[in-house]
Formats: structure tokens, C-alpha cells, sequence
């Protein structure tokens, strides 16, 4: 037998084509007999819907673009793209996903501009778009949601992490316990340049040492990609004279806190009892190790709102919340305890 057509379906439900359309793409207007007679033609025929038919037919391609700047592999993705899949395959939706991990990749999206009429909606990860960048996707005709970007003048719908007021907050938490000499630990950006933002994290610790009066024993950078990075950086904050040393680690982020936590346990710093580590993003390490963190709504659930007010907007409804800040915790553990000096 050859490729089952609508009109095949048709013959076999006793009904017109029109009809088969309609109830296989759950529109109204559709007697429940006559729905239940067409999927079952449907089923015993095994066919399914063309996407590009319902798209000519709708209007619509059934599909959602996703932009990120992250590793696709990392742990912060993969638990958002599960949160986007909860929503968007219940909606029968796809997710087609774009990288946007180095400035080429970046400058070949917004040149072929690849999610046009491919898509129904745009949802950009991890970065803010330039004001030329702004410009192309409001000539793109979609709704556009942002993801835990700082600037959304270009989006209709956001959900993001304070991230500054959040590692501000992990800051108070530790000079409550009696810290009064910190430092900090980023990431080494393989993505540099003011068009790609800044640490906000950063920016939240340094605006909160110098509120409280509060030492900055410095700002250092981990380049995951190298071996001796993490080494090196616990080496440079332990060369400082004894007195002089951080008594508190604020970490970007509980798997680079897990390299900073090893290399301190080689140098045989003991923790907590010389010196707390305070990581970031509740991950599955933290729980694994018992580390201090600042815990935000998880990224599966940020998808799962990202995912939302994205099918509000391609439905042409404005979202109940169209710009959302989620919630942080602090969640103490093994990893920090008072001052003992």
C-alpha cells in the first residue's frame, strides 16, 4: 500500500476531508461520534498529519525556536529544555534548537535568521540582544521571550534569576555567620565583549562588600576547559599572608564551587572550619556533597514558564505575568559555618 493520504482517511471515516482536518487537528465544531470514527481511521491506517499541510492550512508550523547561549550539554540546559518539552509536547509543539556559543554563531543566526518562518515563536537563553539585534526580530513578526537575560526591551514575555540581589543575599547570609574577608569566584567567558552582558553575579557580591564594609580579598577566574585553572586560582588565594586570607568563598556556580571545594581539600584546607564555600543554582552536586547554595526555581520549572507565556503570545493572548522574576533561597550546608578566627 502506498503513502496513507487524508483522503484515504476520509473514505474509510464516511466523512469529508474537511471533517478529517478539523478533528485530527482538535478544532471545534467537531461531533465527539464523528471525531472518535475519524481517529480510529486515522489509527488503523497509521496516518498522521503533515506538519507543513497544517501549517499552509493554519497559518502556523507548530513549532517553537530556542536560541542559547549556553552549552547545550550543561546542566543548566538540559534541565530547562526538559521544562520547555513538558509544556510545548502537551500542546503538540516541536523545539527546534540554535547555538549561540561563539560570536560566529551568534552573527550566522541573526544573518540567515534561520527561525523565520520556521517557527512560531522565538525564546532566547543566556544573553541580551544588541539594538540592531532587537531590530531584526521585531522584523521577524514573533513573539520573542527572553530567559534570564538582564535587558528586555525587545521581548514580549520573560522569566528570569536575580542573580545580582541573589549573590548579594548569599553575601549577608555568610557576614551573619561573621565573615568579614571574601572573594569570589567566576568563570573565565569564552564569550567577552559588553554585547554578551556581564557577570551579574559578580556585580551583585561587589555591590554588597562594599555596602557592609566588608573585605574584598579579590575576584578570580576558572577556565573549565583548563586543567590547572581551578589549581592555580585556589593557589593565588591561599599565597596571600594568613590574616589576610578570605575566610568565605562565593563560587558563579555549584560545579565550579566543586573544583574550588577539591582543590582546597588537597591544600589541606579544611572546610568549614577555615574557610566556608558558598556555591550557586541548587544543582544535583550540591545535594551530592552537601554544599551551601544559593537555590533559584529550578530551570526545568523556568522552562516550564518560559514554555507558557510563549504558547500565550503565539495564541495572541497576553500572559497573565508577562515578565516574571523567579524566587531564591539560601540553602545552607555542610560547606559554610561561622567564623572561627
Amino acid at each position: 500500500m502506498g503513502q496513507v493520504t487524508i483522503d484515504d482517511v476520509a473514505k474509510a471515516a464516511g466523512v469529508s476531508t474537511f471533517t478529517v482536518s478539523r478533528a485530527l487537528r482538535g478544532k471545534d465544531h467537531v461531533a465527539a461520534k464523528t471525531r472518535e470514527k475519524v481517529l480510529r481511521a486515522a489509527k488503523e491506517l497509521n496516518y498522521t498529519v503533515s506538519r507543513s499541510a497544517a501549517a499552509l492550512a493554519s497559518g502556523r508550523t507548530n513549532r517553537i525556536a530556542l536560541l542559547a547561549r549556553e552549552r547545550i550539554a550543561g546542566w543548566f540546559m538540559g534541565e530547562l529544555f526538559d521544562g520547555l518539552y513538558d509544556v510545548l509536547s502537551q500542546a503538540q509543539y516541536d523545539l527546534t534548537v540554535y547555538r549561540a556559543g561563539s560570536v560566529e554563531e551568534r552573527s550566522e543566526f541573526f544573518t540567515r535568521l534561520p527561525a523565520n518562518r520556521n517557527a512560531d515563536a522565538l525564546i532566547v537563553s543566556g544573553f541580551s540582544a544588541t539594538d540592531e539585534e532587537a531590530d531584526t526580530l521585531a522584523g521577524m513578526g514573533m513573539p520573542i521571550v527572553s530567559v534570564n537575560s538582564p535587558y528586555i526591551s525587545c521581548c514580549q514575555a520573560s522569566v528570569a534569576i536575580d542573580d545580582e540581589a541573589a549573590e548579594a543575599m548569599a553575601v549577608r547570609y555568610l557576614a551573619a555567620l561573621g565573615h568579614r574577608r571574601f572573594c569570589y569566584v567566576g568563570r573565565v567567558d569564552p564569550l567577552t565583549g559588553t554585547a554578551w552582558g556581564f557577570d551579574a553575579r559578580a556585580r551583585g557580591y561587589k555591590d554588597e562588600i562594599a555596602s557592609l564594609g566588608l573585605t574584598d580579598c579579590g575576584i578570580h577566574c576558572i577556565d573549565l576547559w583548563d586543567p590547572q585553572s581551578a589549581r592555580q586560582t585556589v593557589a593565588t588565594i591561599l599565597a596571600q599572608p594568613r590574616l589576610q586570607r578570605p575566610t568565605a568563598i562565593c563560587v558563579w556556580s555549584d560545579y565550579y564551587a566543586l573544583r574550588v571545594i577539591h582543590e582546597l581539600h588537597a591544600a589541606g584546607i579544611r572546610i568549614p572550619e577555615e574557610m566556608s564555600v558558598f556555591g550557586f543554582d541548587g544543582s544535583d552536586v550540591a545535594d551530592a556533597i552537601g554544599l551551601s547554595t544559593m537555590v533559584p526555581t529550578s530551570p526545568r520549572e523556568i522552562g516550564r514558564i518560559a514554555a507558557r507565556k510563549t504558547l500565550d503570545l503565539v495564541a495572541g493572548h497576553t500572559p497573565d505575568e508577562p515578565h516574571t522574576t523567579v524566587p531564591v533561597a539560601i540553602q545552607p550546608a555542610a560547606t559554610s559555618a561561622p567564623v572561627r578566627e
